[in-house]
Order: structure tokens, then C-alpha cells, then sequence
């Protein structure tokens, strides 16, 4: 089992993916948040660029993370390592650093089989049963947000959440804008764009598939539907959520139709939502990218369905901040609080 520090000497942090786009953005949101972080270390992809990250007033280097860096003792020391990196990369890591009882916390929730959901700012997280398994899975930007929303709104009863999630180039990591941005550039110049990330194209056009088809449903469907199954549990809601990329930098959105067991109002629901902390309801809500850089959700065109089915709602956020940064930092905060790191 690891050596870890004592809490009293402050915390030793781990950033697996701090070279991306989120795991950049975590590691500055970590940085600024009450965690008492005395030792940093930043690790990006075999062969990957590198770089370093300004944390606190501190220059902390990124390094290249190899193959066996838990055989060889890598984190030796760490008290919590945060995994912002592909499922292939999590499935290696995340189980071998919680044998050695290493805490991890798992963004985009790719071992949410051998872990605990976590959305401390939806009220998710079996705290108790993390202290066996060691690993804490938060689900990505598009499920947290929604989460945000349906886990409150299941206590008015909700049994089925329809409609569709719009995912921005951002989804796909700091290259899916590079990509995108280079698509515009080349359809301007009348060139061959670059389609290594959205083989169909991206630009002045959407992804109606996002992901490999399995009986008609597409790999973000399937990932959305099990984050959210594992947040609403032991609630029974059905979700049926389609998901679509679209040419937008970064953000996330979603149009929604939510139906409950007894007839409830769009009042009501606009009620219930306003009172949380992290979500603003306005008429005439903006678009993501507005949101961009800006924790919270933005809720509007709050709607009492014609057919007296249900209510419709638009919501929006930064799928960075809102999604893992923000949803990152409350479970480490949580976890330290817990004296669970």
C-alpha cells in the first residue's frame, strides 16, 4: 500500500491528463479551491507535449506519465490522484492505484463499474463505500449538468426525461476545437479540411451520430443513460436523451422534455430548480457559449407541455466548469473533510 502524507502536512495531488483541456482546467479550479495542496504532480500522455501549469504561484512541469508508472512507483506519496484521461488510460490506472489504496478520483466516470458515482453538487455520493473501493467517478460535462437538474426533480416525482443534448467540439478535448477551427479555416479556402475527430465534418453542419450505433442508440446516448441511471438511483426515472455535436467551441446544452407521476407544472418545476445554488432560471436563457468559462447552469423556456404531458426546459452551462472542474473539487473537498484521503 502506498505511503501517503500525514493531513497535517498538507496534501500531495496527482493530475493524470493535465496537458488536456480538462485536466488543466481541474488542476487550476483544485489550485484556487480551500484544499490544502503542498505538492503537485502533473502528468500528461507518453510522447504528448508537456508543458507546465502556473498552480497557486507555482510552476509545476508537466511530465510524460509511462506505461507501468504505478509498478514503478510514480505516486508514491500521493494522497489523491485525479485521472482526466481516455477510458483505456482510466481502465489501467484507476483499479491498480485503489488496490494499492491510493485515492482516485475518475472524470468522465470511465470505471463507474468499479467505483462511486459522485456529483456532490447534486447530492450523489455513497461516501462510506468509497472508502472500500477508493475510486470516486464523475460523470462528464453534458451528465453532470443534467444531473444538476433531475436528481432535484425527482423529488417532485419525475418518471421520464426526453428530449436532446447538444455536445459542443469541446467534448472531444482541446483538439476537437483545433479541428473544428481548422475545418472552418479550409471550407473558407475551398481545401480539404481535416476530419480525424469528426470524420463527417463539424463545420456550418451537425453530428446527428455521436459514436458507434448499437440497436439505434449511439455510444453518448448509452454513456449519458448510465451516468444518469447511476446518479437518479434508487429512483426509476426513463431517460431518453439523443445527442448531437454541434459547431460550437465549447459548452453544453440540452432541450428537454420531463414527465413526472402526478401532473406538475412548469411553475413548479421553475420553483424547484431556483432554489439551487448552482442554477439560474431566466425567461430568455443564453446559449453555451456565453457560459464558457462561468460555473452553473442556465435554465429557461420553462413551458407547460400542450398535451398536459409534462414540461419543457432549456439549459445550458460551461461543460468545463460545471461538469468536471466544479464537480471535481467538491468531491476532493468532500473527501478531505471526510478524512478520506
Amino acid at each position: 500500500m502506498a505511503t501517503r502524507s500525514p493531513a497535517s502536512e498538507g496534501l500531495c495531488v496527482a493530475i493524470v491528463g493535465a496537458s488536456g483541456a480538462a485536466g488543466g482546467d481541474i488542476a487550476a479550479a483544485m489550485a484556487r479551491s480551500p484544499l490544502p495542496i503542498t505538492a503537485w504532480r502533473l502528468y500528461g500522455s507518453r510522447g504528448g507535449p508537456g508543458g507546465e501549469l502556473e498552480l497557486g504561484g507555482r510552476t509545476v512541469p508537466v511530465v510524460p506519465l509511462d506505461e507501468d508508472a504505478v509498478s514503478q512507483g510514480v505516486f508514491e506519496g500521493c494522497d489523491l490522484v485525479v485521472l482526466a484521461t481516455p477510458t483505456a488510460v482510466s481502465r489501467a490506472l484507476a483499479p491498480a492505484l485503489a488496490e494499492e489504496g491510493t485515492a482516485v478520483i475518475d472524470v468522465g466516470a470511465h470505471v463507474l463499474d468499479k467505483g462511486v458515482p459522485c456529483l456532490p453538487l447534486s447530492g450523489v455520493g455513497d461516501w462510506a463505500r468509497f472508502a472500500d473501493l477508493r475510486i470516486a467517478s464523475v460523470p462528464g460535462g453534458a451528465s453532470a449538468m443534467l444531473a444538476a437538474l433531475l436528481v432535484p426533480l425527482s423529488h417532485l416525482g419525475l418518471s421520464a426525461a426526453r428530449g436532446t443534448v447538444l455536445l459542443s467540439a469541446g467534448t472531444a478535448g482541446r483538439a476537437g476545437p483545433e479541428e473544428l477551427s481548422r475545418q472552418v479555416i479550409a471550407m473558407f479556402n475551398q481545401s480539404e479540411p481535416p476530419r480525424r475527430l469528426f470524420p463527417h465534418g463539424l463545420a456550418f453542419d451537425l453530428n446527428p451520430t455521436v459514436g458507434e450505433l448499437e440497436s439505434g442508440w449511439s455510444d453518448a446516448e448509452r454513456r449519458l443513460r448510465l451516468d444518469l441511471a447511476a446518479a437518479l438511483h434508487p429512483r426509476r426515472a426513463v431517460v431518453a436523451l439523443s445527442a448531437v455535436e454541434v459547431p460550437l467551441f465549447a459548452g453544453v446544452a440540452a432541450n428537454l422534455h420531463l414527465t413526472f407521476a402526478e401532473p406538475v407544472s412548469a411553475a413548479t418545476v421553475g420553483a424547484a430548480l431556483a432554489t439551487l445554488p448552482m442554477v439560474t432560471v431566466s425567461e430568455r436563457p443564453p446559449g453555451p457559449r456565453r457560459l464558457v468559462g462561468t460555473t452553473g447552469i442556465q435554465v429557461g423556456r420553462l413551458r407547460d407541455d400542450p398535451g398536459g404531458q409534462g414540461v419543457h426546459l432549456w439549459a445550458s452551462a460551461d461543460n468545463l466548469r460545471m461538469g468536471a472542474s466544479a464537480n471535481v473539487v467538491a468531491t476532493a473537498l468532500h473527501l478531505w473533510r471526510e478524512g478520506l484521503l
